[in-house]
């Protein structure tokens, strides 16, 4: 399936480009999207972007028009026949995530030979708590080896509006603004330390923590789903809260958790929230040994033109492995993924977790909406055990 797409790379067509992307332009515009400032981009170039949102290309698109851009995308969406088809037009490049991916680097490389501009998220999944996550460092590695102009384009506030946790919109504004990272030059003369700590910290944000000081308005919405990310009680520490409208509450203690207007849960941003149930579950495995986790699962692999279930079984995670048993189109078979080389498990929050190995993405489907940020949860701390970080 992968090599026609990354077979001749080709930069999107513009007579396509142009008028779809200026047409997203607008409607970003009229979704309260602002440009705090524009810069003039020097071809060939990379974009990067902090990435909050499912709309985060909307924004990046908007930004740098009218040129046209080459995304990497995760490799999982062109498995997805909805989204296939506008990936294609766009001439995305399929990247596996969280692995060293040569043929998206190369295919990268030759659009930027082409003279065109390549868009990166370089976390390589959404924040699904509003704080920016640590890129891999893989990403200084594609710079270095680049050498070309980087620019970056950060979005502020998008979590709150469209945050990944439902498919409702906070009505409300998101600011976009635009800067040189580098030069081709620059990049010459540094280390790759030295590129990965500034873009790590040109990408940072808690739109949480930014809202608490500036206080931007977002309508509110209902809250559903949200009780799958923050999952426990603060108070009692039971699991499975229950949203009801604009608050998430306890059914043990009957504590409540208000969502309000500024994005906030409990007078705290939502990533203080996760800390908080993070540092408990982190305290308990540390306190725990033989800690481990187990649930049911359906299993989603691709299958003809699409994600299709492919089996059932149980996922068990503990300090060394990841491991899947159960069936997988007819047969009984065991799959085991060592911790230690996965160091972020992606999520879809209430849904599911998300393995790669090299292009096959295994999901693993959880009855139990809140366990799939337990997995991750518990797994990445396992892999920062792993390597004694």
């Amino acid at each position: 399936m992968w090599s026609r797409f990354h077979k001749d790379m080709k930069r999107p067509n513009p007579f396509l480009w142009i008028p779809l992307a200026g047409l997203l332009k607008i409607s970003a515009y009229f979704q309260g999207n602002r440009l705090v400032n524009k810069i003039k981009i020097k071809k060939p170039a990379i974009i990067l972007s902090n990435h909050a949102s499912f709309r985060d290309y909307i924004y990046v698109t908007a930004a740098v028009y009218p040129h046209r851009i080459n995304y990497m995308a995760a490799a999982k969406m062109f498995y997805e026949p909805e989204r296939r088809p506008f990936l294609k037009l766009a001439r995305a490049i399929p990247i596996c995530s969280y692995q060293g991916d040569l043929k998206a680097v190369a295919s990268a490389l030759q659009i930027l030979k082409k003279g065109g501009i390549i868009g990166i998220f370089p976390e390589g999944q959404i924040t699904y708590h509003g704080k920016s996550l640590k890129s891999p460092f893989a990403i200084a590695k594609f710079l270095k080896k680049a050498k070309v102009n980087v620019y970056v384009v950060h979005d502020k506030n998008a979590f709150l509006m469209a945050p990944p946790w439902t498919n409702k919109v906070f009505k409300g504004k998101v600011f976009t603004s635009m800067a040189h990272l580098f030069t081709a030059e620059q990049l010459e003369q540094m280390d790759e330390k030295s590129i990965y700590d500034a873009v790590s910290q040109s990408l940072e944000f808690d739109a949480g923590a930014y809202n608490q000081e500036h206080r931007y308005i977002y309508r509110l919405n209902d809250i559903a789903n949200l009780e799958n990310l923050i999952y426990q009680c603060p108070d009692c520490g039971h699991e499975g809260l229950v949203s009801q409208a604009h608050k998430l509450v306890c059914p043990k203690c009957h504590r409540e958790l208000v969502y309000d207007q500024y994005g906030l849960l409990d007078g705290m941003s939502l990533f203080q929230n996760y800390e908080r149930q993070r540092l408990k579950l982190e305290k308990l495995i540390a306190d725990t040994p033989e800690y481990s986790l187990e649930t049911p699962v359906r299993l989603v692999r691709y299958q003809g033109n699409g994600l299709v279930e492919t089996g059932r079984g149980t996922v068990s995670l503990n300090r060394e492995l990841y491991m899947y048993r159960g069936t997988d189109k007819g047969e009984q078979v065991e799959y085991r993924f060592p911790t230690k080389l996965i160091q972020y498990l992606p999520v879809d929050i209430g849904g599911d977790i998300q393995i790669y190995d090299n292009y096959e993405v295994f999901q693993f489907y959880m009855d139990t909406k809140y366990l799939p940020i337990k997995f991750s949860t518990a797994g990445e701390y396992f892999y920062r055990l792993a390597h004694n970080q």
